[in-house]
């Protein structure tokens, strides 16, 4: 079979230590979905390989995907921006030098009052036992109680030092989210997609965002795609969509190195841009491949 000529360069067998599937839509898209830990799996691909990447991981302490060495359970904040930090190191190799990411985060709140005896009606995944941000003593950073911890711009401070540039801060407003159940504070109904690119030059599409007559704040309803039961957090594909759109060139090589129920590969694929989505879990990796594998 003819490769398609958005494809990226196969790795030698030989090397690949970690599970992986490929495959080809039936429009000739090709997508590959690798099991493992995503900062060891960016090592084993080729420097300078994918034109976008477009992720979302794991918020801090805010679910339990109940997989070993999962990110997002770190016992200090600087842990965990040195986990995202680690991966992000790798998929500023892995992107030409041309290209663009872009990383969506949200923030958590400390509240230093021990474990919690509610329900979160959300998500029986986002209560577990005595979190890090239950825990008295600040986070070891003298933060107080009921104080947001700015997760997303301290990842975003850390990934400048490691030499991304940071062109936007844009703000997804999330029309018709559920609610938090706050009565002290106003409700959050937003969260950062932030815009990195590796120098000054680098595709980017205005078109798009004058035709929605939206431009660093994108009001696209929280409302993803069913994942049949699988405990994912995932975002619409509208959102990935745009991001494509502005960010990644016609017949362009994608990657989400955190890809979950893969949300971002099969939007990827669709568009017409081959796509490579990596994920810890084996479970969210088998569904991925068994969604792309209709397409």
């Amino acid at each position: 079979m003819k490769m398609p000529q958005n494809s990226i360069k196969p790795m030698d067998k030989n090397k690949v230590t970690f599970p992986h599937k490929t495959g080809t839509t039936k429009n000739n898209v090709q997508w590959t979905v690798y099991t493992g830990d995503a900062c060891e799996v960016l090592k084993q691909l080729p420097e300078q390989v994918f034109d976008c990447v477009v992720t979302s991981p794991p918020y801090y302490w805010l679910r339990d995907y109940q997989v070993e060495g999962q990110i997002g359970q770190e016992d200090t904040i600087a842990q965990y921006v040195e986990s995202i930090s680690l991966v992000m190191t790798q998929a500023l190799r892995v992107l030409k030098d041309d290209g663009v990411l872009f990383l969506n985060l949200g923030d958590t709140y400390y509240s230093g009052k021990g474990a919690s005896q509610g329900v979160d009606k959300k998500s029986s995944k986002r209560r577990f036992g005595l979190r890090a941000v239950d825990k008295s003593g600040g986070m070891g950073i003298g933060l107080k109680q009921k104080s947001m911890i700015g997760i997303p711009w301290r990842v975003a401070i850390n990934m400048m030092s490691q030499g991304w540039v940071l062109r936007s801060d844009i703000i997804w407003y999330r029309k018709h989210s559920l609610p938090e159940s706050v009565k002290d504070r106003p409700r959050r109904s937003y969260e950062h997609v932030f815009m990195f690119v590796k120098q000054r030059k680098y595709y980017f599409n205005r078109t798009p965002l004058v035709d929605e007559d939206q431009e660093d704040m994108w009001t696209i309803i929280a409302r993803p795609k069913s994942t049949n039961g699988l405990s994912t957090a995932p975002f619409p594909d509208q959102l990935v969509q745009r991001c494509l759109d502005i960010g990644c060139r016609v017949n362009g090589t994608v990657l989400d190195p955190f890809a979950g129920s893969g949300t971002v590969p099969r939007v990827a694929v669709q568009s017409g841009r081959s796509a490579t989505g990596i994920d810890l879990n084996p479970q969210y990796c088998e569904f991925m491949i068994n969604e792309l594998g209709k397409l």
